[in-house]
């Protein structure tokens, strides 16, 4: 049986053409959004000024911001989604029945204060 290394350059291939650019027209099998591999780069170079980068590594750090800012935004979503169904809960009125308030569509705002919240978490899980 063969192992395949998922490090390798033709794995790593695939992961650069899931790039997407802001004038693409979007459709349901689109692949995600990826971290430009430029801002990676910039990113690296901040803190390891004198060290060099392959594409490779390069690729694969953009594939794990990615994830890691996929991860982010769903904690996010769920902490301002608890704290939106609490402030419902705070404000409701009686008037309301049970079922008019199911119907009702939310539209929950994800702020700085919620990633702040989960980012501790989300440092040590992915650490």
């Amino acid at each position: 049986m063969a192992v395949t290394n998922p490090y390798s350059r033709q794995s790593s291939s695939t992961l650069t053409n899931n790039n997407i650019t802001a004038n693409s027209s979007s459709s349901s099998s689109s692949p995600p959004p990826t971290v430009p591999p430029s801002l990676t780069r910039q990113l690296l170079t901040l803190h390891h000024p004198n060290q060099k980068f392959t594409n490779d590594a390069i690729t694969l750090s953009s594939e794990l911001l990615r994830l890691f800012i996929i991860e982010a935004r769903r904690r996010a979503a769920i902490e301002a989604e608890c704290e939106s169904e609490l402030s419902t809960m705070m404000d409701d009125d009686d008037n309301d029945s049970e079922t008019e308030k199911n119907n009702k569509r939310r539209v929950v705002e994800i702020r700085a204060d919620h990633i702040a919240k989960v980012a501790a978490e989300l440092l040590m899980d992915l650490s």
